[in-house]
């Protein structure tokens, strides 16, 4: 990676928006894709950098797009046989050349939020050791907006209430309106059930409250405020552990066939395949493109189109 394509991944971290790392790192020639050939791939779908031609670079994009859906990463095979290895994910080569090339993505999402309300010594040491842990943190006024803000695509955000029975029905409601991936609230277990009963007279529904963790934190007999701190963390990077292992076994396919599907964004990374070779291009206006019967045909470039339109009926 170049240092251009770095200044790009550090703006976009800046701007708090999720990108993909698409890197070759393999070939078989004749290819015009190289081994660290790298490209950074914007929500998007936006290109910056360079991971081969137009063979290969729209299914770069659309897998990089449901990487980013699904964040998880992945191993494409140009040219690999369905069911060759267990750790690529095979793509056909549509090209003439019929090299082959491998091209590993990687999503790469902003630091997660961290809300804390409170002002209790819990509240200073979830603080604190969410900061420790990479969580970008908001604290006092700032976090109940930062919690209303729109998150990016694949951001996380986990919220704790340590109010200490202070105003913790409010909070709750308020922040479960942000939907966070974790919502911890520091209270006794005779306190959480007065909780619940205030969300569900709300009108929230009752799996949304059930969600709520309270008390907050893994049982690990914490007693000091750094201690509940530590618990809380536990849970919520068990949480996360927990989720990933769900993905794995296939738990949720819905979603991941959901997000393969419509990864990309209005517009911009509708597909379409050319009939000729049988490559997946953007239907958006940004390739070569015929009528064909009162439908519009889209192509690779412009060679395919010139055999489509000498005979459409041979690729019909």
């Amino acid at each position: 990676m170049n240092s251009r394509l770095l200044r790009v991944a550090a703006r976009l971290l800046d701007e708090r928006r999720a990108y993909a790392i698409a890197t070759v790192v393999r070939r078989e020639r004749p290819s015009s894709a190289s081994p660290g050939n790298t490209a950074v791939i914007t929500g998007d779908g936006e290109v910056h950098g360079w991971i081969g031609g137009s063979c290969t670079q729209p299914e770069v994009v659309r897998h990089a797009l449901a990487a980013l859906a699904e964040g998880r990463p992945r191993l494409l095979g140009f040219g690999a046989l369905p069911g060759e290895r267990e750790d690529i994910v095979p793509v056909p080569m549509t090209c003439g050349s019929e090299g082959k090339v491998e091209v590993h993505i990687n999503p790469v999402f902003p630091a997660p939020e961290m809300v804390v309300v409170g002002s209790s010594p819990i509240a200073d040491a979830v603080a604190r050791l969410g900061g420790a842990m990479g969580y970008r943190v908001a604290t006092g006024d700032d976090a109940m907006q930062r919690a209303r803000r729109e998150r990016s695509q694949g951001s996380r955000l986990y919220a704790v209430v340590a109010t200490m029975g202070q105003g913790d029905e409010d909070a709750v409601e308020q922040l479960l309106a942000a939907r966070p991936d974790y919502l911890g609230v520091v209270a006794s277990p005779k306190r959480m059930v007065q909780v619940r009963d205030h969300l569900t007279g709300q009108g929230i529904c009752g799996s949304r409250v059930a969600d709520v963790h309270g008390p907050a934190g893994l049982d690990i007999g914490a007693e000091s405020p750094e201690e509940v701190a530590v618990s809380i963390l536990a849970e919520i990077v068990a949480l996360g552990a927990e989720r990933g292992r769900a993905a794995e076994e296939g738990v949720g396919a819905p979603e991941t066939a959901r997000a393969e599907a419509a990864a990309a964004p209005a517009g911009a990374n509708e597909h379409a395949t050319d009939p000729v070779c049988g490559m997946t291009v953007p239907a958006d206006g940004s390739r070569p493109s015929s009528t064909y019967k009162g439908e519009t045909v889209y192509f690779c470039c412009p060679g395919c189109r010139a055999r489509f339109d000498a005979d459409p009926a041979a690729y019909v």
